[in-house]
């Protein structure tokens, strides 16, 4: 019997002998996958290049490119003033270009993440990465083309003796004020520019936020995702004061560093050099490019995990590798459906337009309202919300990932600090510089009149080129010496100084300059507000970004995230800026003119922008906690940490084990 029955002849396996065939089944598919999980490119896999295959390498990485766009978004927010100067743009076109940035986002951000995320998601992100850097580039071309301006070569011709703006500005001399109509001021060429540069940018920088962050999803414990997504976030808040710190040196520079005005920056006739921090963004933004595209497919630790998890693959391989137009359809449409993804992704895009006006008018909010320097605001806004968020960061990470709250805990709170935003931008809308000391009234059609009975014989037209001037006694400031009825200018110990002004007593003089405002203590309070905020909004904010990938399939994550996005893009970060710089415009003092046509903004009703910014941030910050109720209340038993499906997996692997038992005991069966 024996002899005729050939299982017999062959020994019964070992317990030793099973576990060897799986080892050996495991190495032969680790040197199949070895390609994948290998640092390299172009089949170039150098040895020592291996220790960057780790989640702690591609975190830092991750942080630090992050960093770097968002020190260009910063940079992009600070020297938007300067470039309303130079180009004599008003703030609702500028806000225009602001939103270019997420116009490119909308174009590309779910066909981009559909497509990368079959694919290698780091090289995806390192095309990303270089065309920002590229973006960076072009963004030099309207300096290139149309060079400093006419108004800013003017001002560095002019010396102490003949100063060609003052005598043009003072009283008389008005009318003959000639214009240079054929510069390349007031084209809409260089705003063009600056949107396409713009709109590239926004390409680019989507590949980050939706394939970058979902491969450190994919490659780390998920009870270790808030943490290191923390630790990520922290590293890249430190780009928004670089940002702001190259701005702030860069307008110390004059536009054309070549030239030296008799001016400082701290005349709001000032050109800052608004080109120069491109340069050293885009050479950084090109060796991120290359370090990111090294990056292995899959993270060596995490090859292993997903093998150990075979039979979820299997199971989920029909769903994940319909690759078609029909499989896209499918996934858009268990996304529409899912009310907690859409809930969470609203309350986002309404929060993020109540607070758009900081994130992108912050510098000119602090020029208007406490009367700053382009160069002190930006360093002011680069740095006062910094130490707040990144200890809000840290703090939540380690909060989630230590003591792992719930779901409604998380949404409980978010909401709870958005309605402390809503307080608080009230109260925003009472802090600031009070009262108009600029000399005028206001006219029938509601426009500020600058010309009065004392300088109606000046001939103050529209295209005098401001050139504030004080009146110390009275602390009354003029649009410029014609406005002051000032015939004469003369220099005391290197400072300008008007004389024979017709609408100033006659024993006193006018000094170069916008009159002193002493408003510090409405500034400190403001800023220590904003730092609140800056803390309590980045620690919840920081939780919602794991609901965002729990709420999913796993398959989802990326394409989820490329859709919140295009929705806060297309509803917020597009439409916020333009509405905001709307009221803005709506605000405006005194308008500049240049050949007939209103340029830019030079002066502002302080109260009347307070008033219209806030309550409008205020409004949509109200609205936001409406979809942060419906966040809450739909996160009720959604797993966030891998214990929370522990039971689950346990029955999983316990089947798994008795399957295998039983075929074990059947071939022993059969032995027998």
């Amino acid at each position: 019997m024996n002899d005729n029955c050939s299982i017999c002849r062959d020994p019964v396996p070992s317990d030793d002998e099973f576990a060897l065939y799986f080892i050996n089944k495991f190495e032969t598919e680790e040197r199949e996958v070895t390609k994948e999980t290998r640092c390299g490119v172009f089949g170039c896999y150098p040895p020592w290049l291996q220790i960057l295959a780790s989640k702690k390498s591609y975190v830092i990485l991750f942080g630090l490119v992050g960093m770097n766009q968002l020190a260009i978004g910063s940079y992009a927010v600070a020297t938007i003033t300067t470039l309303e100067k130079r180009f004599k743009i008003p703030s609702q076109t500028s806000g225009i270009i602001t939103g270019s940035w997420d116009f490119g986002t909308i174009c590309s951000s779910i066909t981009i993440a559909y497509i990368g995320s079959k694919g290698h998601k780091t090289r995806w992100v390192a095309l990303g990465t270089l065309l920002v850097s590229v973006a960076c580039y072009s963004q030099l071309l309207p300096y290139i083309l149309f060079g400093p301006g006419s108004d800013a070569i003017a001002i560095a011709q002019s010396s102490n003796s003949t100063d060609k703006t003052s005598i043009a500005s003072s009283c008389g001399m008005g009318a003959l004020y000639s214009e240079d109509c054929y510069d390349g001021n007031t084209s809409s060429t260089p705003a063009i520019l600056i949107f396409m540069s713009q709109f590239l940018l926004g390409v680019g920088v989507s590949m980050y936020w939706t394939l970058g962050i979902a491969y450190l999803d994919d490659n780390v414990r998920k009870n270790q995702t808030p943490w290191l997504i923390a630790i990520s976030s922290t590293i890249r808040l430190f780009g928004s004061p670089i940002g702001f710190w190259v701005a702030s040196k860069a307008v110390e520079f004059y536009v054309d560093p070549t030239l030296s005005p008799p001016i400082t920056d701290k005349d709001p006739r000032w050109i800052g050099a608004w080109w120069m921090g491109w340069i050293p963004f885009g050479i950084i933004a090109s060796i991120f490019s290359v370090l990111l595209s090294l990056f292995p497919r899959v993270l060596p630790r995490a090859s292993q995990r997903l093998k150990e998890q075979a039979r979820v693959e299997v199971k989920t391989e029909e769903k994940t590798g319909n690759n078609t137009f029909g499989g896209f359809c499918q996934m858009l449409k268990r996304l529409f459906r899912n009310r907690l993804l859409l809930c969470n992704t609203f309350s986002y895009v309404f929060y993020m337009f109540g607070v758009l006006f900081y994130y992108v008018y912050m510098p000119k909010y602090m020029e208007s309202q406490f009367h700053m320097t382009a160069s002190d605001a930006n360093m002011i806004t680069g740095n006062v919300g910094l130490i707040s968020s990144a200890i809000g960061v840290i703090a939540s990470g380690y909060v989630v990932s230590s003591f792992k709250p719930s779901a409604r805990m998380i949404t409980g709170c978010n909401f709870g600090v958005e309605a402390l935003g809503v307080i608080c931008m009230i109260v925003y809308a009472h802090l600031g510089c009070q009262g108009n000391n600029l000399h005028g009234q206001w006219a029938a059609d509601g426009s500020w009149d600058l010309n009065q009975q004392c300088n109606s014989e000046c001939n103050c037209g529209p295209s005098v080129p401001y050139e504030p001037v004080c009146d110390l006694t009275r602390s009354v400031t003029f649009f410029s010496p014609c406005h002051a009825g000032c015939s004469e200018v003369v220099f005391y110990e290197g400072v300008k100084m008007f004389k024979n002004c017709s609408c100033i007593p006659e024993t006193f003089t006018a000094v170069d300059s916008f009159c002193p405002v002493d408003c510090q203590y409405d500034l400190i309070i403001f800023l220590v507000i904003f730092c609140i905020m800056s803390l309590l909004s980045s620690m919840s904010h920081s939780g919602l970004v794991i609901i965002q990938f729990r709420t999913v399939d796993p398959e989802d994550k990326s394409v989820s995230i490329a859709l919140s996005e295009m929705m806060c893009s297309a509803l917020a970060y597009i439409p916020a800026p333009i509405i905001y710089g709307y009221l803005i415009d709506k605000s405006c003092m005194v308008w500049g003119q240049t050949c007939g046509e209103r340029g830019n903004c030079w002066l502002y009703f302080g109260e009347t922008l307070r008033y219209y910014a806030n309550y409008t941030s205020a409004g949509f910050l109200t609205v936001a906690l409406v979809f942060d109720f419906g966040t809450w209340y739909y996160s009720k038993n959604l797993a966030l940490y891998d214990e929370d499906c522990t039971e689950d997996t346990n029955h999983q692997l316990q089947g798994e084990n008795n399957s295998k038992r039983k075929k074990q005991s059947l071939i022993q069966d059969e032995a027998l």
